[in-house]
């Protein structure tokens, strides 16, 4: 093929009308509004839906295209394993490691690699967390006699981030990536409560778990961090090609497979890690983060992994 394949999409929500991506599929695709009046080449044209059952509706406008010949594609980036609208579909996009594309992207788009990050540490821990879940509340019942000096939130719990000033925002997506480097410079390492779901062998018999930005994040601000997720979270790091903390904290807790034990683990090494304030003071631990902080800002590394998991096979697709 020698032009570049047509990318349909509609409403402003698939992947393909994210603005800090925009230019880098610009590189390989014509992205266009669909136009059901209009016609299109078959052969180099393909249709893409965000999440949308359109088996059972015939006026949503990416059905009205496939119907009359063009293949659909869905885009299933920020979801990791397989759905049931997966057989509407010609084609799935659902790249492994898209949340390690997205947010090094991201990041670099809002600046956020250009912050002189110094430490200066007044306060122990940062714990962020937004969606009320179970674990995230046994969490901040744990804590919640060692929160009055630290700096933490837990929004949907009724409780706004205290012990540092936050933004007012008119954008929820803006804000769900706004970040104050000061949060980090002022505390010493992060507390990190992940998405945590139950373990399905039936769809994902690999156990290659999911993981979101938020262990991520501490990778991008030069912050130690403890992970209350799911088992081999810290796992999942290191085959990123990130560093953990091992040397100075005992990291076993990311092997537990129970539930409670691996929580207990957790709060075990948040207290052990506010009582002794030397821990992450280390040359090791420094090196590490700087090490992260370039890893997870690479861009060689990212556009790499975007080009393999997410550039090519719709190209293959598309062209076969």
């Amino acid at each position: 093929m020698n032009s570049k394949p047509t990318i349909l999409v509609s409403e402003n929500k698939t992947v393909f009308q994210t603005p800090f991506l925009e230019q880098k599929w610009a590189q390989y695709f014509n992205v266009e509004i669909l136009d059901t009046n209009k016609n299109y080449n078959s052969r180099s044209t393909v249709v893409v839906s965000d999440w949308i059952d359109f088996t059972k509706n015939n006026d949503i406008h990416e059905r009205i295209l496939a119907n009359n010949g063009l293949r659909h594609i869905i885009d299933h980036c920020w979801d990791s394993w397989d759905s049931s609208l997966d057989n509407s579909a010609d084609f799935i996009i659902r790249p492994r490691d898209f949340i390690r594309i997205n947010e090094s992207i991201w990041y670099k788009a809002l600046g956020y690699d250009k912050i002189d990050l110094v430490s200066y540490p007044s306060r122990d821990f940062l714990l962020l967390m937004n969606m009320k879940r179970p674990h995230r509340t046994k969490l901040y019942n744990s804590l919640y006699p060692m929160l009055s000096n630290n700096i933490y939130s837990y929004v949907e719990n009724g409780i706004p981030l205290h012990n540092a000033q936050d933004i007012e925002y008119t954008n929820d997506d803006c804000w769900q990536r706004y970040t104050d480097p000061q949060w980090y410079t002022d505390t010493r390492f992060s507390v990190v409560a992940e998405s945590w779901t139950k373990f399905n062998p039936d769809i994902n018999p690999t156990r290659n778990i999911n993981v979101n930005e938020k262990t991520l994040k501490p990778c991008a601000f030069k912050h130690p961090s403890i992970v209350l997720g799911q088992p081999e979270t810290l796992a999942w790091q290191k085959r990123q090609g990130f560093e953990t903390f091992e040397h100075c904290i005992d990291e076993s807790y990311d092997t537990i497979e129970d539930e409670d034990a691996r929580f207990d683990k957790v709060i075990e090494q948040i207290k052990y890690c506010i009582q002794d304030k030397t821990i992450f003071n280390d040359g090791v631990t420094k090196q590490k983060l700087e090490y992260n902080y370039d890893h997870f800002y690479n861009e060689k590394i990212v556009m790499k992994l975007f080009q393999e998991q997410m550039v090519y096979p719709l190209l293959e697709f598309i062209e076969s």
